[in-house]
């Protein structure tokens, strides 16, 4: 239970765990890890990583890649990838400490602790969502009553889902504020489709920032994006609007 997927951060396509536990120290079924990618540097931070479990025929071929921009250090920006050509079913889980409360329903929760605030807001086509009794295990063989967040979302071919979780002192009662935008091509005069790239507006009390995520490899090297007036090229880049960020921005990776 404490040691299953489900029982993580983490995402499940069509209700069925990716690896099982044999034991209390021993698991199969494990699957190879793929594009880990980390990089930290002043203002920002990038973390990717993947995995092959869904890969079977039987599994429909699906592989899932999750990307992570921290804004530091208020904005964490969590970007889930489903890559297949076939219909499925995604659950996420996101556990919190049972040290502070959570309230919120649909695309939008507050977690709030004593020291702590944090802001949760979901994009997902047609995601649905639900607070989950479950346990959290600081100790060996000791339980203790949690709760967690999972969502529920389908898609036809591939599938994304962008987390903004926003984190501030307890007594600071910023909104979070999170649009999703329309990316263009800048000389081809079309408009980018959802699974070649996307963009989100994120203003956070005094924060404001433009973040594009490309999925694919949308142009050419002759082209670039424009997203609400912001021209770059890459495959994921950060926009500060508040120190006026027009052009080009910080590339997190190419």
């Amino acid at each position: 239970m404490i040691k299953s997927p489900k029982a993580h951060n983490t995402i499940l396509v069509d209700h069925q765990e990716y690896y099982n536990c044999k034991d209390s120290w021993e698991c199969y079924d494990l699957t190879r890890p793929v594009n880990q990618k980390f990089w930290s540097e002043g203002r920002y931070a990038y973390a990717e990583g993947g995995h092959l479990a869904y890969q079977s025929v039987k599994n429909g071929g699906v592989l899932v890649n999750r990307r992570i921009i921290w804004l530091k250090p208020d904005i964490v920006i969590v970007v889930d990838e489903m890559y297949t050509g076939k219909p499925h079913t995604y659950n996420q889980f996101f556990h919190l400490n049972n040290r502070g409360t959570v309230s919120g329903s649909g695309d939008r929760y507050v977690y709030q602790s004593e020291r702590t605030r944090a802001e949760i807001q979901m994009i997902a086509h047609g995601l649905s969502s639900k607070i989950t009794a479950t346990y959290i295990s600081r100790q060996y063989n000791k339980l203790e009553d949690n709760k967690t967040i999972v969502t529920a979302f389908t898609g036809e071919s591939f599938t994304s889902a962008f987390t903004v979780i926003a984190l501030s002192d307890a007594s600071i009662q910023n909104r979070l504020s999170v649009e999703k935008i329309k990316v263009e091509s800048s000389f081809k005069d079309i408009t980018f489709k959802d699974n070649q790239i996307e963009a989100l507006n994120i203003r956070f009390g005094e924060l404001f920032y433009t973040v594009v995520v490309a999925h694919e490899e949308y142009s050419s090297p002759t082209d670039t994006f424009v997203a609400d007036g912001c021209v770059g090229f890459g495959s994921a880049v950060v926009f500060d609007r508040i120190k006026k960020e027009k052009n080009i921005g910080t590339v997190l990776l190419w």
